[in-house]
C-alpha cells in the first residue's frame, strides 16, 4: 500500500531513469543545439524541441529516441539504457537470486534484487564512468584525479600477483576482516605479507579493466572481489564467487600513478579503492571512495612468475 501523497515504485523509478537522462545531459556539457548537431553527425535526427520535451516529461522516451540521445551525449553502447527502459515499461521484476551451495568457497550475494533495479543500477554506473572520465591524462583537479593514460599491461591469460600498499610494502592486500565487526565475512584488507591467504590473480577483461581474482587457500575456488553496493559493509571489497565481466562493481582500471606505484580505478564513475581510515596499517580494508591524490589510494603491483 502506498502512503497518501507517496509515489508508487514504478513511477518513481521512471522519474529517477528520466532525472538520469537529464544528468547525462549536463555532464556532456552540450547544449540542444549541441546533442542535435552531435546525433547529425552520428546519421541521427534528434529535434531539439523533441529532447527538450523528453527531458522535461516524467514518462519513458521512445526506445529509438532513447538510443539517439544517449549516443548524441556520448555514450557509445545505448544497450544497457534500453534495457533498464525494456524493464520500466513491462514492469519486469524478476527475481535475481541462487541458493547457495551446501559449502561455499565463497559468500554468494543474499540480497535479492529485481532486474529493474539491477538495470537501473549500471545505468547510473554509466553516467557516472562516462563523466568522470573526460580526459586521458591523470591530471588533478579540485582534490579528484581523472584517469591515467598508463595502465598495467598484463599478459592475456592475466597473472598471479601481489598487490602492496605503497605506502607499507611490509604490507598486501588480502582476506581480512571488518574491523567494525558490522560485517562477519571475508573483505579486503591489508597484512603481513607473505601471508597465508588466497593468491591473488589479475585477469584483463578488455584492454582498459581486470577483475581482482581470488583462489581460495582450502577449496581452490575462484572468487572475484566485488565492491558491496549497499549495507553494513557498503563499499567494502567481497569475493564472491560469480565473476562477470559486466559487473562493474568487479572492474578496476589499474593505472600508473608515478614510477612503479599504480591506482585501481573503479569502472564505477570517479571512484578509486583506496584505505578505510586514510592510512596503511594492518587490518585497514580497502574500500572504495572518491578518487584524490592520497597515498592511501596508492599500490604496487608484483607480477608473480608461474609457479611462484
Amino acid at each position: 500500500m502506498t502512503s497518501q501523497g507517496a509515489q508508487p515504485d514504478s513511477v518513481r523509478d521512471v522519474v529517477e531513469f528520466v532525472a538520469l537522462l537529464r544528468q547525462l545531459k549536463e555532464r556532456s556539457g552540450l547544449t540542444l543545439r549541441g546533442l542535435e548537431e552531435s546525433a547529425a553527425a552520428q546519421g541521427e535526427v534528434l529535434a531539439r524541441s523533441t529532447v527538450a520535451d523528453m527531458l522535461r516529461k516524467d514518462s519513458l522516451p521512445r526506445p529509438e529516441l532513447l538510443a539517439a540521445y544517449v549516443k548524441a551525449c556520448g555514450v557509445a553502447q545505448p544497450e544497457p539504457w534500453l534495457r533498464a527502459r525494456e524493464r520500466l515499461a513491462t514492469g519486469v521484476v524478476a527475481e535475481v537470486s541462487a541458493p547457495p551451495p551446501a559449502r561455499p568457497p565463497w559468500r554468494r550475494p543474499s540480497v535479492v534484487l529485481t532486474a529493474v533495479v539491477v538495470v537501473a543500477l549500471v545505468a547510473t554506473a554509466l553516467v557516472l564512468q562516462w563523466g568522470g572520465a573526460t580526459s586521458p591524462d591523470a591530471a588533478v583537479t579540485g582534490g579528484t584525479t581523472r584517469p591515467g593514460s598508463d595502465p598495467l599491461t598484463l599478459p592475456p591469460g592475466g597473472s598471479q600477483v601481489r598487490i602492496h600498499a605503497a605506502g607499507a610494502p611490509d604490507l598486501c592486500l588480502t582476506e581480512g576482516r571488518d574491523s567494525t565487526g558490522a560485517y562477519p565475512t571475508e573483505v579486503a584488507a591489508l597484512r603481513p605479507c607473505p601471508s597465508r591467504g588466497p593468491r591473488v590473480f589479475l585477469h584483463p577483461v578488455d584492454d582498459e579493466f581486470a577483475t581482482i581474482k581470488w583462489e581460495h587457500p582450502v577449496d581452490l575456488a575462484i572468487g572475484c572481489l566485488t565492491v558491496l553496493p549497499s549495507g553494513p559493509a557498503i563499499h567494502l571489497l567481497e569475493p564472491r564467487n560469480v565473476c562477470s565481466d559486466d559487473n562493474l562493481d568487479q572492474l578496476f582500471r589499474v593505472e600508473r600513478v608515478d614510477g612503479d606505484r599504480y591506482r585501481f580505478r573503479s569502472a564505477v564513475g570517479s571512484a578509486c579503492i583506496g584505505l578505510r581510515g586514510g592510512t596503511a596499517s594492518e587490518g585497514a580494508e580497502a574500500i572504495r571512495e572518491p578518487c584524490a591524490a592520497e597515498p592511501d589510494q596508492e599500490f604496487t603491483v608484483d607480477l608473480v612468475p608461474a609457479g611462484g
